[in-house]
């Protein structure tokens, strides 16, 4: 197989062992949970961030706005891309956008309930699509690949587990549905997608064993 440009990465907390143990097992790039309490101390995250050889993307607080400091921390890190959910008032996504029109990270609005979410953010302030398949597939139970590819075109930013519909899989890493995660792999590399392909899984499954599976898991099917 060519070279892709897709990029794989993990998803946590902006811990010490945990980026340590991302790297240590070979991955690239982290997307950083975040949370207000978390960006109170945006120097410290992000003198440890900069101890890495990561590429990041960034996730807005749900339970608080702290846009300052989200954009101080974007900008410290190079944070290609900063996830929003839909959960702000319209005067406050002017002053999300006007804040950060002067950094290069990509802002993408991620998909909840609906995969229609993002499209009046998308439309308004030219804001990226963060693709969550996890929640496309619970919303149309199931993978419908010739309605997926449209949505998957769109897509800056992408969230993968190893959830299948029907499964309890929810917030795992992509290897622990192989034969789902490789198709879904497939299908976005016929898309010709381009950006990270972020490995959504729960805490307990931030170890270095499992993002080691999850590297091994990703590099096995670039070699196919």
């Amino acid at each position: 197989m060519s070279d892709l440009n897709m990029i794989l990465a993990a998803k946590c907390a902006p811990e010490e062992e945990v980026l340590f143990d991302v790297c240590k097992s070979g991955i690239k790039a982290v997307e950083l949970y975040l949370s207000k309490e978390l960006l109170g101390g945006v120097s410290y995250i992000s003198r440890l961030c900069k101890k890495y050889p990561l590429r990041y993307a960034v996730h807005a607080p749900n339970d608080g706005f702290a846009l300052d400091e989200l954009a101080e921390l974007t900008k410290n890190i190079n944070a290609e891309i900063v996830v929003f959910h839909n959960n702000y008032w319209e005067d406050e996504w002017v002053g999300i956008v006007g804040r950060f029109k002067d950094l290069s990270a990509r802002l993408c609005i991620e998909n909840i309930h609906s995969v229609h979410e993002p499209v009046k953010f998308m439309k308004r302030y030219d804001m990226g699509r963060c693709l969550d398949i996890e929640h496309l597939q619970i919303q149309c139970a199931g993978v419908y690949e010739e309605a997926f590819i449209p949505i998957i075109k769109e897509a800056s930013h992408i969230h993968l587990s190893g959830y299948r519909h029907g499964s309890s899989l929810w917030h795992t890493h992509i290897h622990h549905s192989p034969e789902h995660g490789m198709y879904m792999l497939g299908l976005l590399k016929k898309t010709n997608y381009n950006g990270f392909v972020v490995s959504e899984a729960k805490v307990s499954l931030q170890t270095y064993a499992e993002f080691k599976k999850l590297r091994q898991f990703y590099e096995s099917w670039k070699r196919k």
